[in-house]
């Protein structure tokens, strides 16, 4: 009995951790994305997001390299092949992707290639959520 209500209270904190982002449909607009709100919030809200795709409109924060480059005023990851060729910091973007945990070993195992200055940014979010980008449009 003890662990059914136990479970019970867990869900309805899981619940309450969603509710915002659910309200949002996983998209962000604005200085803080989805993915920081996520972390803000704590682990029901981080379990919520893990695994979902989010389209995030937001400025481009830095450009790591070809593959790497922030948003948000957090400086969430997002991760994409070569997709930062046309962009420059400061712009507007559109990005829907998928809301992972960064482990390095399993992304570059999924054919992600960093280059050196790529790999020395992204070690320090290893197990931090990340977005791993599906399409990046610049906005007008």
């Amino acid at each position: 009995m003890a662990i059914q209500q136990k479970n019970h209270w867990a869900r309805k904190m899981a619940f309450a951790g969603i509710l915002p982002f659910a309200a949002l449909g996983f998209v962000a607009c604005g200085d803080e994305t989805v993915v920081e709100e996520a972390e803000e919030e704590g682990p029901a809200a981080v379990t919520a997001i893990l695994g979902e795709t989010v389209t995030l409109q937001t400025e481009v924060q830095e450009i790591v390299g070809s593959n790497v480059f922030t948003v948000g005023d957090g400086d969430t990851l997002i991760l994409g092949t070569g997709m930062t060729d046309a962009l420059e910091e400061g712009d507007e973007v559109q990005v829907t992707g998928d809301v992972r945990n960064f482990i390095l070993t399993d992304i570059e195992s999924e054919g992600f290639d960093f280059d050196d200055d790529e790999s020395a940014y992204v070690v320090d979010y290893e197990r931090e959520l990340v977005v791993v980008a599906d399409d990046v449009e610049e906005l007008p």
